[in-house]
């Protein structure tokens, strides 16, 4: 019954994005040294080598492999796919006639070549005389082998179901739970989670199991494959960016616990879980930002008095997801390339915010993270123009004044914890559980307010926090042994800080007197690495609150206050 399963979405899959992206997973679990993918060589001429690998064939011989890949309608060996153009017959010359080389690989050149023609279909009778014909008169040496659909079925249940998905009665249950309500309303990431936490925990710390290491980590890459080949059937990314939120930040904090941050041999692996993930993204954002780019796209128009809620709510984390790709993408482009990128990019945010209104309505504390993203990104990214200083400025006033007609009107500033339950609960009358008497994203707001010179404006935020007696906060972490490893791992709590009864100026030109914030930047591991835009993902994820030096809008003292008062949010 397993086998069925596994041989019905590996017999789905398409040659491009999808057995493109999952063969590679199974060969590293099988202990091949890839030498390179389709991925590397798109839009070049492959010569029958979509995959080229190094491993040990049946006797335990070392060899250079030349996988050919084949799906779609392509998948099956018939008259047609094995006489056309590019077709079987094409493609297993190509890859015996034309050698590859890399002189960067010691010893490539003297290995023997195996020739592998991988495909998720069958071989038809009526071809199979034919076919067979090819392979005895040019591989007289048996260096070539043909993969199936009944071969990679027992190989992906042999190397990655049964020794990794299906390793044990829970995860079992996990995997076919996550697959059946993939599509179901309040998709439960938490049971994704927990698969991931079990994949981890079976993985080596040390380097003598390196194929167990490659296993675990290529299991948690195939579930995301998996699920990305569910979205893409059901036309619905958005489980499959958040599964892919909690893979990445999970195991880069495995990373950092078990100090692998130098090991290039994880970092490899890691580095092909977070290209899947980035075209998970890709995928998702391609699909919405069309809608994102008209008047009032990102509202439900059905959505009647629930949108006064969900709309703001959608569009901020909408805006921090589409942020955060251009942070991260951004660095796998050549520098050649990355200004025009930037500049796309930055019109790109600036036109969503221009059409949807409820950027102008944050209703949670915590959409102080995606306000200062948006920030961050657009005026330093690249050097900042006028224009550019014009349009954040008519932003940030919209929000400030929306905030306090919010107010004024309903008796509510943003709600401290960034509790949606309770927002959802106080669209007509506010719930007794609601919070606002508090707020770090007003604090913010006013030194926003100050930065582009917003002297009336202030002047009324200034009137109606003091009226309402609300406490203005500061967060700063707390420096302790672990805390880089927390970050990646949860919503951080108890390891933050929080300055409280902050005091306004009744003159803006006072504010920077009364709000300095004393703080040493934390020097963290993930910064010297490849992927130091995870910090990004980390604070969005979880919502934990930027760290001080995040933005600095000239408020920030390098010099420690050791008396600061600390008092847990």
């Amino acid at each position: 019954m397993n086998n069925r399963v596994i041989s019905e979405y590996l017999e789905s899959l398409k040659e491009d994005d999808e057995l493109d992206y999952i063969f590679p997973i199974l060969l590293e679990s099988m202990g091949f040294q890839i030498v390179s993918t389709p991925k590397n060589s798109k839009g070049q001429s492959q010569y029958g080598k979509d995959v080229i690998a190094i491993g040990k064939d049946e006797s335990g011989r070392k060899c250079k492999w030349y996988f050919e890949l084949k799906g779609n309608a392509a998948k099956d060996i018939n008259d047609h796919t094995f006489n056309c153009h590019d077709g079987v017959r094409e493609s297993i010359l190509a890859a015996k006639d034309v050698e590859f080389k890399d002189s960067s690989i010691p010893d490539l050149g003297s290995l023997p070549t195996k020739v592998v023609f991988v495909h998720n279909g069958i071989l038809q009778e009526n071809t199979r005389v034919q076919f067979h014909a090819l392979i005895k008169r040019e591989f007289p040496n048996n260096n070539f082998e043909r993969w199936g659909i009944e071969k990679l079925t027992d190989l992906f249940s042999k190397h990655l179901f049964d020794e990794c998905l299906y390793r044990d009665e829970q995860s079992y249950r996990l995997v076919k739970r996550i697959l059946v309500m993939y599509d179901a309303p309040g998709w439960d990431v938490s049971e994704f989670e927990k698969l991931v936490d079990i994949q981890l925990s079976y993985c080596p710390s040390n380097r003598s199991q390196p194929r167990l290491l490659s296993k675990c980590f290529s299991s948690i890459s195939l579930m995301l494959a998996i699920l990305l080949k569910e979205g893409q059937r059901i036309n619905n990314f958005m489980p499959a960016k958040r599964a892919s939120d909690i893979a990445v930040l999970k195991v880069w904090a495995w990373i950092l616990k078990n100090n692998k941050t130098s090991n290039q041999k994880i970092l490899s692996l890691f580095g092909k879980l977070v290209n899947l993930h980035l075209h998970i993204y890709a995928e998702y954002l391609d699909k919405l930002i069309p809608l994102a780019t008209q008047y009032k796209g990102l509202y439900m128009v059905d959505g009647l008095h629930s949108e006064n809620v969900l709309y703001p709510l959608r569009c901020f984390d909408f805006i921090s997801d589409l942020v955060y790709y251009h942070f991260a993408f951004r660095e796998y482009l050549p520098c050649e390339k990355q200004q025009k990128f930037d500049q796309s990019g930055i019109e790109l945010v600036l036109r969503i915010i221009s059409c949807n209104s409820g950027f102008d309505i944050p209703l949670l504390d915590t959409h102080s993270i995606p306000i200062l993203l948006v920030i961050k990104y657009v005026m330093t990214i690249q050097q900042p123009t006028e224009e550019l200083h014009t349009k954040i400025g008519e932003w940030i006033i919209r929000m400030v004044v929306n905030v306090l007609i919010r107010k004024q009107d309903s008796n509510m500033f943003p709600e401290l914890y960034g509790s949606r339950r309770e927002l959802a609960k106080s669209v007509f009358v506010k719930s007794p559980n609601y919070h606002d008497e508090s707020s770090l994203l007003l604090t913010i707001l006013a030194e926003l307010l100050h930065w582009i010179n917003a002297d009336e404006l202030y002047k009324k935020l200034y009137e109606l926090v003091i009226k309402e007696d609300t406490n203005l906060q500061v967060s700063y972490p707390i420096e302790l042994p672990d805390l880089e490893i927390l970050l990646f791992s949860k919503r951080l709590y108890n390891e933050m800080a929080v300055e409280t009864s902050i005091s306004l100026p009744k003159e803006l030109k006072e504010l920077p007197q009364y709000l300095k914030k004393d703080y040493t930047p934390i020097k963290l591991k993930t910064d010297r690495t490849p992927y130091h835009f995870l910090k990004y993902l980390t604070h969005i994820h979880y919502q934990t609150d930027w760290f001080p030096d995040f933005a600095d809008f000239g408020f920030v003292s390098s010099e420690k206050n050791k008396n600061r008062s600390k008092t847990e949010k």
